[in-house]
C-alpha cells in the first residue's frame, strides 16, 4: 500500500516538472520568433517611403538626359516640353514605385564608392513632395548573378544598400516609353473601296467596281482580280498597329532622318466611318411640336377632370336612364366609346353646359319609365339611391378609362422620345494614306499617317501584306465565266469536230390566288404561296423570279387580317425554262448543265507570264456567245505532264491535268461519243455466250488432263 503511494506522488511530480517544462519552452519559442522577426525587419529595414500624393516632381535619367516630370493640377507634364503627350499611368507607376523600398542587405562604412559604381551611377532618381523635401537615389551596380543592385541614399555612398534589380526598372527605357502613344486609324473592311500601293518596287490599284466586284490595275492594265484575296488584303488594315512612337512633333525638315521626305512607299486606302448625323433645324422644330403636343395633351386631361366634376347630376340621371332602358351593356358602350375621336361622357357634359336637347329627350323618357315604375315616394327614394349609386360607378369607369388612355398616350410618347433621343448615324468617305520611310533598329520601318507631325514605326511583317505584292498576286484565276442564263450559243471544237449547242427560252406566268378571312386561312394562304414562289425559283435560269418575294405576300395577308376582312388577292410569278440543242437536236439539260458548270468553274493553279507558244493544235477550243452577241474563246493545250495551258484573251492559265480530262469526259458524254466507247468494249450476248461455253469447256479438259 505505502508503495503504490508512493508511486503515485512520483508520478504526480513528473508531471508537474513536465508541465514547467512545456511552459518553459513555449515561452522560449515565443521569444525567439519575437526576436527573429525584430532581427528580419532589421536585416530588411524599409529605406524609402514616399506617399504618391506628396510626389510634386520626379526627376531621371532617360537617354543619358535628365528629363523632369511635374504635376500640373492632376496631370504630369513635361518640364522643359509642355505639350509632350506623357503617359499619365506610366508616370503613376514610377511614383507608386516609391511608396515602401526595403533593402535585402545593407552596407555601412563604405570606403570606395567606385568598388559599386556609385561615384558614376548609371541613373540618379530625384524626388520633390510637396512640401518640398528632397530624396536622391543612385543607382550603381547591378549583380546578375544575385539579380541585385547597389543604391545609396542622398549621394551618401558610406551606406550601400541591395535591393532587387527589378525595384527601380520601371525607370528605364526611352523617352517616348513614357509618352501615350496614338492608336493607328481603325478601319471597317467591309466598308473599303480601293487601296493604292505606289513604291519603289511595285504599284498596284485594287479597287471596286459599281458592281461590287474586285478590279486589279497594275502595269498600265486592269482586270479582274480575286475577290478572296481582295478582300484579305483589306482585312489585313484591321490589325495594323504602331510598333513603337519615335517622334511627337516632327518638323518637316526633320523628316529626312526618317526616310519620309521621299517616301519609300505610299499605301492609300478609300474606305467609309459611320459618324453622328449632325442634327438640322427642323428636326428641332419637330422636337418643340412634340413639346407642344404633349402640353395639349396636359389640357386635354385637366378638361376631361373637369367635365367630370360636374355637380347637378344631370348627366347621370341621363346616363342611368339609358341604361335602364338599354341594359348595363349599352351604358358601357357608351363609357368606353371613342369612334368619333371623343370620349361620351366629354359629349354629354358639353351637351349638358350648351343645353342640348337630346339630353332633355333622354332626361323625358328617363322620367317616363321611371314614373311608371316608381308607386310612392320610398320607392322613388330607393330609385334614386339606385341611380346615384349606378351613376358613380359610371364616373368612375369613365374616369379610369381616360386614365388609362392617358397613360397609354404618355408611354406611347415616351417611346417616341426614346426613339427619338437615339443619334441618327451617316457613313461618310474617309482617306487613310501611309507614308513609308526607312528601315528602323526594331525590325520595322518609319510610318507618317494622314500628314501628321507623329512619326511611329510598324512591323515590316505588316506592312510587307502590301508592299511585297504586285498586281499579279491579285489576279483572278478563273478561266472563263458566263452564266447560262446569259449564254445564246456555245461553240466546241472537240477531237476535230465542230458542235453548236443553242439555248432556248421560255418564258412562263403563274397566277396565285390568296383568300384572307380569317387567321388560319392567312397562314394557309401564305404557306401555299411561299411553296409556289419556292417551285419557281427551282427552275434552271430563272432570273426573274428575284422580283418575287414571300415576304411582300405576307405582308399583305397581314393587312387583310387587321381590316378583319374577307379579301382575295393574285399575285403572278415569271419562270424562264431553258432548253438545248446540239447540232439542231434536242440535248439533256442535265447532262449539258454537268459539263457546263465545270467549264464555267475551271480554276487555273497560276498564269504565265511569259509569251506561250505551242506546236499542235488545241485539243478544244470553246466560244462563247451571250444573248448581247459578246464574244470570248478558250483554248485547251496540252502543257506538261501535270498541266493543261488555258488561253484566252492572250492570257495563258495552267490548269491541273485532271481537271482538264474530267470536263473532256464530261462533253462526250453530251456528245453520246463515251456512250459510244463504253458500248463498243461491250460484245454482244451471243459472243458473250459462245465466250462463256469455249471458257468453260477448257476448263473442263483442263481439269479431265490433271486427273
Amino acid at each position: 500500500m505505502k508503495k503504490k503511494s508512493v508511486n503515485l506522488i512520483t508520478a504526480v511530480g513528473v508531471l508537474v516538472v513536465l508541465s514547467g517544462a512545456y511552459v518553459g519552452v513555449k515561452a522560449y519559442v515565443a521569444k525567439q520568433e519575437a526576436a527573429d522577426t525584430e532581427s528580419a525587419e532589421e536585416e530588411n529595414p524599409e529605406i524609402i517611403s514616399i506617399a504618391s500624393a506628396d510626389v510634386k516632381s520626379i526627376k531621371f535619367v532617360i537617354d543619358k538626359k535628365e528629363v523632369t516630370f511635374e504635376k500640373d493640377g492632376d496631370f504630369w507634364v513635361k518640364s522643359d516640353e509642355t505639350g509632350f503627350p506623357v503617359d499619365q499611368d506610366k508616370i503613376d507607376t514610377l511614383v507608386s514605385s516609391l511608396n515602401s523600398i526595403k533593402a535585402e542587405r545593407t552596407l555601412e562604412n563604405v570606403e570606395d564608392a567606385s568598388e559599386y559604381e556609385l561615384d558614376q551611377p548609371e541613373n540618379t532618381i530625384t524626388v520633390t513632395t510637396e512640401d518640398g523635401e528632397t530624396t536622391v537615389i543612385q543607382l550603381g551596380m547591378e549583380n546578375d548573378s544575385t539579380s541585385q543592385e547597389y543604391i545609396d541614399l542622398n549621394k551618401d555612398s558610406s551606406t550601400v544598400y541591395v535591393v532587387s534589380n527589378s525595384t527601380f526598372s520601371s525607370f528605364e527605357g526611352t523617352l517616348y516609353d513614357f509618352a501615350k502613344s496614338g492608336v493607328f486609324p481603325t478601319v471597317d473592311s467591309s466598308t473599303v473601296s480601293k487601296i493604292s500601293v505606289d513604291g519603289k518596287d511595285s504599284s498596284y490599284v485594287v479597287e471596286k467596281d459599281e458592281n461590287n466586284f474586285w478590279n486589279i490595275t497594275g502595269n498600265g492594265e486592269t482586270e479582274k482580280a480575286d475577290s478572296a484575296k481582295a478582300t484579305s488584303l483589306a482585312s489585313t488594315l484591321s490589325s495594323v498597329a504602331y510598333a513603337s512612337y519615335v517622334n511627337y512633333n516632327c518638323a518637316e525638315d526633320e523628316l529626312s532622318q526618317y526616310g519620309l521626305d521621299k517616301p519609300y512607299a505610299e499605301i492609300t486606302v478609300d474606305y467609309q466611318e459611320e459618324v453622328e448625323k449632325e442634327s438640322t433645324d427642323d428636326e428641332n422644330e419637330a422636337e418643340n411640336g412634340d413639346e407642344e403636343v404633349s402640353e395639349a395633351s396636359g389640357d386635354e386631361n385637366q378638361a376631361d377632370e373637369n367635365a367630370d366634376s360636374e355637380t347637378d347630376g344631370s348627366e347621370s340621371l341621363d346616363e342611368n336612364a339609358d341604361s335602364e332602358t338599354d341594359g348595363s351593356e349599352s351604358l358601357d358602350e357608351d363609357a368606353d366609346s371613342e369612334t368619333d375621336g371623343n370620349e361620351s361622357s366629354d359629349e354629354d357634359a358639353d351637351s349638358e353646359t350648351d343645353g342640348n336637347e337630346s339630353l332633355d329627350e333622354d332626361v323625358d323618357v328617363a322620367d317616363t319609365e321611371d314614373s311608371e315604375a316608381v308607386e310612392n315616394e320610398n320607392t322613388d327614394e330607393t330609385a334614386d339611391d339606385n341611380v346615384e349609386a349606378e351613376d358613380t360607378d359610371v364616373t368612375e369607369s369613365d374616369d379610369e378609362a381616360g386614365v388609362e388612355t392617358a397613360d397609354t398616350e404618355s408611354a406611347e410618347s415616351s417611346e417616341d422620345a426614346e426613339e427619338d433621343s437615339e443619334p441618327e448615324t451617316e457613313m461618310v468617305d474617309r482617306e487613310l494614306v501611309i507614308q513609308v520611310g526607312d528601315q528602323s533598329s526594331d525590325g520595322g520601318r518609319y510610318v507618317r499617317v494622314n500628314d501628321s507631325n507623329e512619326i511611329y514605326t510598324i512591323s515590316e511583317d505588316s506592312l510587307d501584306t502590301f508592299l511585297g505584292k504586285t498586281n499579279a498576286d491579285f489576279w483572278d484565276l478563273t478561266v472563263s465565266y458566263l452564266s447560262a442564263n446569259n449564254l445564246d450559243t456555245l461553240d466546241v471544237n472537240y477531237g476535230g469536230e465542230d458542235y453548236i449547242v443553242n439555248v432556248s427560252r421560255e418564258t412562263s406566268e403563274d397566277e396565285n390566288v390568296e383568300t384572307s378571312n380569317n387567321e388560319t386561312e392567312d397562314e394557309n394562304t401564305t404557306d401555299s404561296t411561299s411553296s409556289d414562289v419556292a417551285d419557281g425559283n427551282d427552275v434552271e435560269g430563272n432570273a426573274a423570279d428575284d422580283n418575287t418575294s414571300s415576304g411582300d405576300l405576307t405582308g399583305e395577308d397581314t393587312e387583310n387580317t387587321d381590316d378583319s376582312s374577307s379579301t382575295a388577292s393574285t399575285t403572278s410569278s415569271t419562270s424562264v425554262t431553258l432548253s438545248y440543242t446540239l447540232n439542231g437536236k434536242d440535248l439533256d439539260s442535265t447532262t449539258f448543265t454537268t459539263f457546263y458548270n465545270k467549264l464555267i468553274n475551271m480554276t487555273a493553279q497560276k498564269r504565265l507570264t511569259d509569251e506561250f507558244k505551242s506546236n499542235t493544235d488545241p485539243e478544244m477550243t470553246v466560244k462563247f456567245t451571250d444573248i448581247d452577241g459578246n464574244e470570248m474563246e478558250v483554248e485547251y493545250y496540252s502543257y506538261d505532264t501535270n498541266y493543261y495551258a488555258a488561253v484566252i484573251n492572250k492570257k495563258v492559265y495552267l490548269v491541273n491535268k485532271m481537271t482538264v480530262k474530267e470536263l473532256f469526259q464530261a462533253f462526250e458524254s453530251v456528245t453520246g461519243e463515251k456512250e459510244e466507247n463504253e458500248n463498243a468494249e461491250t460484245t454482244d450476248p451471243e459472243t458473250n455466250a459462245s465466250t462463256d461455253n469455249a471458257e468453260t469447256e477448257t476448263t473442263e479438259a483442263s481439269e479431265d488432263a490433271e486427273e
